[in-house]
């Protein structure tokens, strides 16, 4: 808090200059005797609310801080330090160590008054203070004196919280604290809650390691403890989605989320609610206007709304938005102040504005200085130009509305984003520009438009843009490049890959050697299509060609697609563990430029999330996936939707939430619909077919595979490598069904046919899938050691690359046939090294830790019947483990939480709850639960 110019010189010396409480009680002679007042208030710690979230990880640290004299908890308003005191007092009290609260006041002040207040505070820590008569007439001096001498001479440890300390202004009151701090008997500490950064010799505390300091970044809350606090604390019924949006707008922000809270209480549509949860929400500005801004002088108000329109701040750029010279001198003093300001560099000299502290700011610009907007942000855009940084100047140009300064600095930079993948930036500033008409003299920025709005929204919004370019007719080659470069694009992102074929190798030969970034964006695209029609030593050719002209054009985004292609053949030729390293690489170009997320690397990452997801880094998977699905709803890329959702659902699947799996296959199915895509809804149809066939519902799959038989698509598909039906395709799924509902004769043959195939068109990974089938039909067949043999050589192959989901997703029938391969490791090893275990150990690895085999249906003859599972649930039907699990599943602990009480590892958890689904026709973690329940196996 700030009461006085915080760039001004304190009006007298800082305590810890002065000499401590010696001089300043000195200074303080002569002074008002202490008066009684109101006191028991100030002494009673605030009431914990029965919303409190623990705060483990911050009370713990300063709970082991034993050897620091000070704890400082320092962060802006509403950022949870009184809650974090709390909760540390309420530790010291269970561990029986004395410890004092004293809420402090503006008119603590006053030295005598808080003489006062500080005595009574500690009287019943340090019983010697109780012969102080406050009446007797002793000066605050002597009283100081004799105070700090009392506590220094105490021989037992306690803890002291003061809170609200950024009232204390008064160099006097600082300098007392500051000497009593020093002179603290052993063991003995003073806990402070600030906003701002007191003078109280903190240097000298942090230099003897005696100052353990409590940031805003320790106190905001994490995306984890966002969850707790609202759907476990408030009791919010919220989706994952909104948790995170919800961490993102607020920043952690303790108070901003109780308000959002209290509003969500009472909307039936929360999403919508949180979508527009901001700095200009009322609620936030009130809470922002009362507890914040009108604490400020008028120079700091006038700093703060000017300099909002900045997104980052430093001293050169705000002088020149605010016409002043001592910005440097007013950002020291905000930042010492915790006026919400995040510093974005180590030495403090750039900083950023809390986001929504920072629309609040703009909100009450543009209420009570709306004649000044457009210059402030003009004044900026001609600083950040003299600056060479084209990307705000333009931000602040088009902010301003000053067309004259915009359309040369967009002439200037377009292009060179558009090559480091900047679509959505590019979108948000052009899309108005174009609405307004003020792009149709400016044709090649409507062509950076046209690809920026393909990357960014997918090509049925960009189709009537390149329309409305060819319209025009122009007849510059750079921009006619740009144009054609665009048709097989367009062509390949709405799955007509046939007629992208045909056009894409003449255009490259016809595209003029000046066009660069076009060559190499066609070189990646024909890369593409050669792969998915398995010409793949001619895709790592086109990959090369474009690679080589990354020096020239320097284009993160087409590096980003290059390098992607080439993870997708490594991927097709089960060159796992190299995927998974290029695919890194790919997904995180661009990020040297501090650009965010582009489509260039979310195409990357979502094939990172499927080789993450093979190699059984589920967590990692869902990470990406949750970040890249968004965006790729929007774009509508057939492969990227399909691989996206299906792997989504899967790693939800996994976790026993079996509604949200079944919700994600849904919403693929009806994405195909709306945007005319039959594969994409083939797909979501194909995967609930393999789901139901794993589960032994097979009535209910054959249903389900005759909704997705259209042949002529198939037919396409067969033979082409398309990324998400590379494995997936409907004669696999119409094979695992024949082989679970008592077919596995009639599809032998044909299965080997195709494992031959696979392997002489070096497509790996489907050899792999295909394999496991025909290991399983085989053995349904009783061909036994043909089986084994076939097993095998699956397994030495995954073993080496990390392959470990396929033998998951196939379900309890291959983990069976893994544990009878375990029992015959000569079958397994006889191809293998000498002294190469490494099959036997990834077997290991795939298998229950407890040793249980996994169930086994027998398989139903032609007549379909009932799975074994769909039988009334017993005690004999779940081991004692699968038992044990659902017991604490009941008891709503997570996987990872069952995982720990059990001593086993997260995966083996997932495998029994797959079980236990089976075994119980259940189709997700609750349902099952009700089954156990209703069997009495559980209570």
């Amino acid at each position: 808090m700030m009461s006085r110019h915080p760039a001004d010189p304190p009006r007298h010396p800082p305590a810890d200059e002065a000499g401590g409480a010696h001089v300043a009680a000195r200074a303080a002679a002569g002074a008002a005797q202490p008066r009684p007042f109101p006191i028991a208030g100030k002494l009673r710690p605030p009431l914990a609310t029965p919303f409190e979230l623990q705060r483990t990880e911050v009370c713990e640290k300063i709970f082991n801080a034993g050897a620091a004299r000070l704890v400082l908890l320092r962060a802006p308003a509403g950022f949870g330090k009184t809650t974090v005191m709390l909760q540390v007092r309420r530790r010291f009290e269970e561990t029986g160590l004395p410890q004092a609260w004293l809420t402090l006041d503006r008119a603590d002040n006053d030295v005598g008054r808080f003489l006062a207040a500080l005595i009574a505070a500690l009287e019943p820590l340090v019983p010697a203070l109780r012969k102080f008569d406050l009446a007797a007439g002793q000066g605050p001096d002597e009283l100081a004196f004799a105070l700090i001498d009392t506590v220094a001479a105490h021989p037992a440890p306690f803890a002291l919280f003061l809170d609200d300390f950024e009232v204390l202004q008064g160099p006097v009151v600082l300098g007392l604290v500051q000497e009593l701090i020093e002179q603290l008997p052993r063991g003995a500490q003073i806990i402070i809650g600030s906003r701002g950064a007191p003078e109280i010799g903190l240097g000298r505390l942090r230099a003897r390691g005696r100052l353990l300091e409590v940031e805003p970044a320790q106190l905001r809350f994490s995306e984890q403890e966002v969850d707790g606090f609202l759907r476990e604390r408030r009791g919010l019924p919220l989706a994952p989605e909104d948790i995170r949006r919800l961490h993102r707008s607020t920043e952690g922000w303790v108070a901003a989320l109780w308000l959002a809270s209290v509003t969500l209480e009472h909307r039936d549509e929360p999403g919508r609610f949180i979508a527009g949860f901001s700095g200009s929400n009322a609620a936030v500005m009130d809470y922002l206007m009362e507890d914040v801004l009108s604490r400020q002088s008028e120079d700091v108000r006038g700093f703060l709304l000017r300099t909002s329109v900045l997104a980052q701040l430093n001293a050169p750029a705000c002088n020149a938005v605010c016409g002043r010279s001592d910005s440097a001198a007013m950002l020291r003093a905000l930042d010492q102040a915790h006026l919400f300001l995040i510093p974005l560099q180590s030495d403090h000299a750039e900083f950023r504005y809390h986001g929504m502290f920072a629309e609040f700011l703009r909100a009450q610009l543009a209420r009570q200085h709306p004649g000044e907007v457009a210059g402030l942000h003009r004044a900026a855009a001609r600083w950040y130009m003299d600056s060479g940084r084209p990307v705000p100047a333009v931000e602040h140009a088009l902010a301003a509305g000053d067309m004259a300064l915009a359309f040369p600095l967009l002439d200037g930079c377009a292009q060179a984003l558009l090559e480091q993948g900047r679509v959505r930036l590019l979108s948000r500033w052009l899309d108005p520009l174009l609405e307004s008409g003020e792009l149709d003299s400016h044709p090649m920025l409507q062509a950076v438009h046209a690809w920026a709005v393909c990357l960014a929204r997918g090509p049925r919004a960009a189709a009537p843009l390149l329309e409305r370019l060819e319209r025009h007719g122009h007849d510059d080659p750079q921009l006619r490049a740009h144009q054609l470069a665009m048709k097989p694009l367009l062509m390949v992102l709405t799955d007509r890959t046939d007629d992208a074929m045909a056009l894409t190798e003449p255009l490259l030969e016809a595209l003029p050697s000046s066009a660069a970034f076009v060559r190499g964006f066609l070189e990646v695209v024909l890369a593409n299509l050669a792969m998915i029609a398995g010409r793949y030593h001619e895709a790592l050719r086109l990959v090369d060609a474009a690679r080589s002209r990354q020096p020239e054009h320097a284009s993160s985004f087409n590096f980003a697609l290059s390098e992607a292609a080439e993870g997708a053949v490594d991927l097709t030729q089960g060159r796992l563990r190299r995927a998974i390293a290029r695919l890194r690489l790919a997904a995180s170009a661009g990020a040297l430029e501090g650009s965010r997320t582009t489509n260039g690397n979310a195409m990357a990452g979502v094939l990172l999330a499927e080789a993450l997801y093979e190699a059984d880094q589920c967590q990692q998977a869902e990470r990406l996936l949750a970040v890249y699905i968004p965006l790729i709803r929007r774009v509508g890329i057939p492969d990227q939707l399909i691989i996206s959702h299906i792997l989504m659902a899967r790693i939800a699947s996994d976790q026993g939430e079996g509604d949200r799996a079944h919700q994600l296959l849904t919403e693929l199915e009806h994405i195909g619909h709306r945007e005319g895509l039959p594969r994409v809804v083939a797909s979501a149809r194909l995967e609930r077919v393999r789901v139901l066939v794993v589960e032994g519902r097979l009535a209910r799959a054959r249903t389900e595979l005759e909704r997705c038989s259209d042949r002529a698509m198939w037919q396409r598909v067969s033979r082409l490598s398309l990324r998400a039906n590379e494995v997936e395709t409907w004669d696999v799924a119409a094979a695992r069904w024949s082989i679970a509902s008592g077919h596995a004769k009639d599809v032998i043959d044909s299965l080997r046919q195709e494992l031959d195939a696979s392997e002489r068109a070096q497509r790996e990974r489907r050899a792999l899938t295909i394999r496991l089938l025909l290991a399983q039909a085989l053995h349904r067949d009783d061909q036994r050691n043909k089986a084994m043999r076939v097993l095998a050589k699956a397994v030495r192959i995954a073993a080496v690359e990390g392959y470990v989901r396929l033998f998951l997703d196939e379900g309890p029938m291959v983990l069976a046939l893994l544990r009878e391969l375990r029992a015959v490791p000569t079958v397994l090893l006889e191809d293998a090294a000498a002294g190469d275990d490494a099959p036997l150990a990834f077997i290991d690895r795939l298998l229950p830790a407890d040793g249980t085999p996994p169930p086994v249906a027998e398989a139903a003859p032609p007549a379909a019947r009932l799975p074994q599972a769909a039988a009334a649930p017993g005690s004999e039907l779940l081991t004692r483990k699968e038992i044990q699990v659902m017991r604490l599943a009941a008891e709503g602990l997570s996987n990872d939480q069952i995982a720990e009480r059990l001593f086993v590892a997260e995966t083996t958890v997932r495998t029994h709850l797959r079980n236990i689904n089976v075994k119980l026709d259940a189709r997700n973690r609750m349902e099952a639960i009700a089954l156990a329940r209703r069997a009495g196996l559980i209570a």
